[in-house]
């Protein structure tokens, strides 16, 4: 249903899935635009249906530089579709080198495409509720952009504000005071989320599991124990705000205007401590002989830790009754997509557009040897394997918080190679990258070495994952 329901686009790749359904990247077969589609199953569980209404009305209230665009919706049936923009960067915890983090001045030039983001949602009386590295992704040009809204919601309307009652987030992220109180004020709470995607930007680590008072880590900071990590990898100008950005207090938390005067958001770096903003050359980069790369990006429908109860006194906008009932922006080809952006580039192979990521490489075998040197190395590490789609193996296990940890490995065959392509489906990005750090070890026998150039001249049924 769905193939038919997009002709004239070509299904390239599932870029993510979360507690609802996936995220695919289509790209037009006329003029090779590319848009993400993310496709929700609405009887996957009892509150999707309702969820997905509410993610939608709220995103597309949204229109910033920073925040990942919603192009419409349309529903069929029992899915429904959501049209994003798509950003060929990928997510931000790919530049997470675990246990390093990433260089002080890439930290901050992401956060403060961060807090200019979360001023627009908190002017605009929204609460996103779920800031990590994972729903923040990346355009070709590395710039910043919040995703999934599947947990948002508007807390002032025409000028009055309400305290939100909902616990949802992601554990290591959320506010202390989501925890212990019945109520709570929405900014304060989505300033401490940045607080720690910039703890994990400068030490690639998270620095609790969660902010409660059994946990040893949590107890270390409140107390000003900075003489651990990943305290101690930090130096003391970004510390200093932290220690108002992490403030337990919510009253006393530094509000966004605060976060934006100090010293360090506004330090410029001398010459000497740059480098080059891109990634280190790698598999990941090679995707195109001339360079070029797709300007557009995904959104990962993945959902937090904490139970999506309902918030009580909602005071969020109602859809338009024609939201649902099929695409309402201005739109072209059999009024499926609407144009993603100026400049098409149309020369673009499938290849070409898939989103850029670090937890990948090529390697001297083929395919067969490939697929089963790598359940071996698998089962050597303890994972759990399976495969539901040829091509494709799910690997699931538990992390070193006890949550589960699942990604999948989609081997990719062209000009007689193959490409090992990794992405997280649940869980952790940082510990993610971890495991596929380990991996990449258990293989390194098998890693092509230098540069890679080939044909691009392929067929998108050559992919898997659609």
């Amino acid at each position: 249903m769905v193939r038919e329901f997009i002709e004239g686009w070509d299904l390239v790749q599932v870029l993510g899935e979360g507690t609802f359904g996936e995220v695919k990247l289509l790209v037009s077969k006329v003029n090779g635009e590319a848009c993400a589609m993310k496709e929700v199953d609405l009887d996957s569980v009892p509150e999707a249906e309702e969820t997905v209404k509410k993610e939608i009305c709220v995103h597309k209230l949204l229109k910033h530089k920073q925040v990942v665009q919603c192009y419409g919706s349309r529903c069929e049936g029992r899915k429904q579709f959501i049209f994003l923009e798509y950003c060929s960067g990928g997510e931000l915890f790919d530049r997470i080198e675990p246990d390093t983090g990433m260089p002080e001045y890439q930290a901050q030039r992401f956060f403060i495409q961060l807090m200019c983001g979360m001023e627009y949602l908190h002017k605009k009386g929204v609460s996103h509720r779920d800031i990590k590295p994972e729903n923040l992704l990346l355009d070709e040009n590395d710039i910043l952009k919040i995703s999934d809204f599947g947990m948002a919601t508007v807390f002032r309307h025409q000028g009055k504000e309400r305290l939100l009652e909902r616990r949802c987030g992601t554990m290591p992220y959320i506010a202390p005071e989501i925890l212990v109180r019945s109520q709570y004020n929405a900014e304060p709470a989505d300033i401490w989320s940045c607080g720690v995607v910039l703890v994990a930007m400068l030490t690639g680590e998270l620095p609790w599991d969660k902010p409660t008072s059994d946990q040893k880590e949590y107890i270390n900071w409140r107390d000003q124990n900075y003489s651990v990590d990943p305290w101690r990898k930090i130096d003391n100008l970004p510390l200093s705000l932290l220690r108002k950005v992490l403030m337990p207090l919510p009253s006393r938390r530094y509000k966004l205007d605060q976060v934006q005067n100090h010293i360090w958001v506004k330090k410029k770096f001398k010459d000497s401590e740059l480098g080059s903003m891109n990634p280190s050359t790698s598999s990941v980069s090679q995707l195109s002989n001339s360079g070029k790369r797709a300007c557009l990006s995904l959104s990962q429908p993945a959902g937090g830790d904490l139970d999506r109860d309902a918030d009580k006194n909602q005071m969020d906008e109602q859809p338009p009754q024609d939201m649902f009932h099929g695409f309402t922006q201005p739109a072209q080809l059999d009024n499926l997509l609407c144009s993603t952006q100026g400049t098409t580039q149309s020369s673009q192979t499938p290849l070409q557009r898939l989103v850029k990521r670090m937890t990948r490489f090529w390697v001297t075998t083929d395919m067969e040897t490939t697929e089963k040197e790598l359940k071996t190395r698998l089962d050597t590490m303890n994972y759990h394997t399976k495969v539901v789609t040829p091509r494709i193996v799910t690997v699931s296990c538990t992390d070193r918080r006890g949550s589960q940890l699942v990604f999948k490995a989609t081997l990719i065959e062209m000009d007689k190679k193959v490409l090992l392509d990794f992405r997280l489906s649940k869980g952790d990005g940082i510990e993610f990258k971890r495991r596929f750090t380990q991996i990449r070890k258990c293989m390194e026998h098998l890693i092509m070495k230098g540069p890679i150039m080939w044909s691009l001249a392929i067929h998108t049924d050559s992919l898997p994952g659609v």
